[in-house]
């Protein structure tokens, strides 16, 4: 018969092992499928650069780390497997699990990109107490590593007509000489500036506005992609010529720790004569009779002050020639009417009723064609076919002229942004006709002749 004491023993033993058993099986039946749906490898960092290596973690609970085996799939092009890591972790819990810390493995990926951009890389594979999971890497944006980045700087006119058009290649920006050219210097890849400087060309103004502090973005120790406002300028060419932006040079320390001197970009100007803005500055500034030769100003046409009735006469007239015949005696009364306020000839309204005309004779044609098919007679079927066409194509682009949205301006001024009282406005003389662009708000974007800017909605009496 067996003893106590050994019978005992054996018992003890079985237990400790039925114990550890069952302690793995709920260990492990932790780790499933919707425990680690919401899993991602996330990077370590908040910008993640080229020729540098980038960092993927994932944390798993319950989990050890001799447990998990690790498989990195194909990779992108560009992008090359580093390293890995697994170590153990006390991971936070959330107040819905009731707080706390959990033991798990921390798993770390180091990764290489060679060039920039948005990469997608492929779910990672592990395999866990025997059981295959798949975990998906979060897609990042690679920026081009400040080791090797040099300062850039920027140039942003506050005329819309100048900021649109620098960009064209071998373009030369059309001003008035005297006119303020308003603009503001960007920088970015930059820690700091240490010095902004600057040539100013002969017969020409020119005064820094405002400089910004550039160097409060650069104390965040995060690397800045967007370029940061740096000073804003005023030039005023007093000359008609060609003229080219003045040279502003900034001293800037790049990432690297390097001191470098950055030119802004150059730009070329013709400046043509304007009468009034000489005038004006002459006016200001004694010293600039020096700048211009002699010339003789016998008379000077004034302009006259159109009252609100007037404008308000002037745009029923052009609702009237809208809704006229072409040349009709609407037209011949608002061209003398613009003619004593002074205002420039404007083009033929657009003719609600001509361009009926149009559609109707276009559909004549079709149907014509249609008979003529049906009796099959090529010639005038191909005849009437092709003066469709025309007819339609002309009816067409007469169409898109009526529906450009047209108004009369009340008056007052055109700014290059939608704000009151800015440096750079135009005076629109009340009763001309403006284009509009687009809307916004309370302000409208719209052309009048060759100028484009913001004004007032209030101030426009849509022709309709």
């Amino acid at each position: 018969m067996e003893k106590p004491a050994k019978r005992f023993r054996k018992n003890i033993a079985g237990l400790l092992i039925l114990f550890f058993l069952s302690a793995g099986t709920s260990l492990s039946a932790k780790v499933s499928w919707a425990y680690l749906w919401g899993m991602r490898f996330r990077p370590t960092q908040d910008t993640l650069f080229t020729e540098d290596d980038n960092s993927f973690f994932v944390e798993i609970e319950n989990v050890t780390p001799d447990s998990v085996q690790i498989s990195v799939n194909s990779l992108p092009p560009n992008v090359s497997f580093v390293s890995q890591k697994k170590e153990t972790v006390l991971i936070p819990r959330d107040e819905s699990q009731g707080g706390g810390y959990a033991h798990g493995t921390r798993i770390i990926l180091w990764m290489r990109f060679a060039k920039t951009g948005s990469y997608r890389i492929k779910p990672i594979d592990l395999t866990i107490d025997g059981g295959f999971y798949q975990i998906p890497v979060e897609g990042v944006e690679i920026f081009q590593n400040p080791r090797f980045i040099h300062p850039e700087v920027n140039v942003i006119f506050q005329n819309q007509n100048l900021e649109s058009a620098k960009n064209i290649k071998n373009r030369i920006l059309k001003i008035k000489s005297g006119e303020h050219i308003v603009f503001t210097v960007t920088a970015r890849y930059m820690e700091s500036i240490q010095n902004i400087f600057w040539n100013i060309p002969e017969d020409s103004i020119f005064k820094q506005i405002k400089e910004y502090d550039f160097k409060a973005a650069a104390e965040e120790k995060n690397f800045i992609t967007q370029f940061q406002s740096v000073a804003t300028f005023d030039w005023q060419p007093l000359s008609e010529g060609v003229h080219t932006l003045p040279e502003i040079f900034i001293t800037a320390t790049s990432y690297n720790g390097s001191s470098e001197d950055i030119q802004c970009p150059v730009y070329n100007f013709k400046a043509d004569r304007s009468q009034e803005l000489i005038a004006e500055t002459k006016e200001e500034n004694p010293f600039v009779y020096a700048f211009y030769e002699s010339e003789k100003v016998s008379s000077q046409k004034k302009k006259i002050e159109v009252k609100p009735q007037e404008v308000l006469a002037l745009y029923e007239l052009h609702k009237k020639e809208r809704h006229s015949f072409v040349f009709s005696k609407a037209t011949a009364e608002r061209k003398d009417v613009e003619q004593v306020l002074g205002l420039p000839y404007d083009y033929h309204e657009p003719s609600v009723f001509f361009f009926n005309l149009l559609c109707l004779v276009a559909t004549l044609f079709f149907v014509t064609a249609i008979v003529f098919l049906v009796f099959k007679r090529k010639t005038l079927t191909a005849l009437f076919a092709s003066f469709f066409i025309m007819s339609s194509v002309f009816a067409g682009i007469y169409g898109v002229r009526l529906k450009t949205p047209r108004g009369v301006f009340t008056g007052g001024e055109m700014s290059p942004i939608p704000e009151h009282n800015m440096m750079t406005s135009v005076t629109i003389q009340a009763g001309s006709v403006v284009s509009i662009i687009r809307s916004a708000g309370e302000w409208m974007y719209v052309r009048h002749n060759d100028t484009y800017g913001w004004i007032p909605s209030d101030r426009v009496c849509l022709i309709k």
